[in-house]
């Protein structure tokens, strides 16, 4: 198996532990489900419902945001283009996702009024991360037609990947070790 073979199916592990991190939060959290949904400043009454809120809104849109990208992703990579005109297209469209991730999150704490938890501010900078991986990966794949970056390229996505599923997936771990001291 090749290093891209292994970057690739842990890519893939990775954005299914994701998903599987925001069934369990919406699980521990069904009673709320709906204001997490459709609540906004009201339903914010304590410290816990903002941490709830916060880390709801990271989980959802990193799930999000994972499916979209794949899907421009592979729009992108089909486009009838010269092969460094593609690199640099692709690399820019996925700076802009990352971008977009962070002005989604950080939006959707502004629209409902709820604090930054630290996993917000860790997805954030994650993402800022990531805007500088693809950044580094545009110059120097895109406009020097370089390789010398790749690997290092794959691991940040990877890291990146990893570490925003560890984050998201603190709130469930906590809530599950709650609710077993409670019984």
């Amino acid at each position: 198996m090749t290093a891209n073979e292994i970057f690739s199916v842990l890519d893939y592990a990775v954005v299914g532990l994701e998903v599987l991190a925001l069934a369990v939060f919406l699980l521990f959290s069904y009673q709320k489900a709906s204001q997490l949904f459709f609540g906004g400043k009201k339903d914010i009454s304590s410290d816990a419902d903002s941490l709830l809120h916060s880390c709801f809104i990271v989980a959802i849109s990193v799930a999000v945001f994972h499916f979209t990208t794949s899907t421009i992703r592979d729009l992108v990579l089909g486009l009838q283009l010269e092969k460094t005109d593609l690199r640099q297209v692709f690399y820019f469209v996925m700076f802009l996702m990352e971008l977009a991730f962070i002005s989604c999150v950080f939006a959707l704490h502004k629209l409902r009024e709820c604090e930054f938890s630290g996993v917000a501010r860790i997805a954030m900078l994650l993402g800022l991360v990531m805007c500088i991986n693809q950044m580094i990966q545009y110059y120097s794949h895109g406009m020097q037609g370089s390789d010398l970056y790749n690997l290092y390229y794959r691991a940040v996505i990877i890291f990146v990947n990893i570490s925003t599923l560890l984050a998201i997936s603190v709130y469930p771990v906590f809530s599950l070790r709650r609710l077993k001291k409670q019984y």
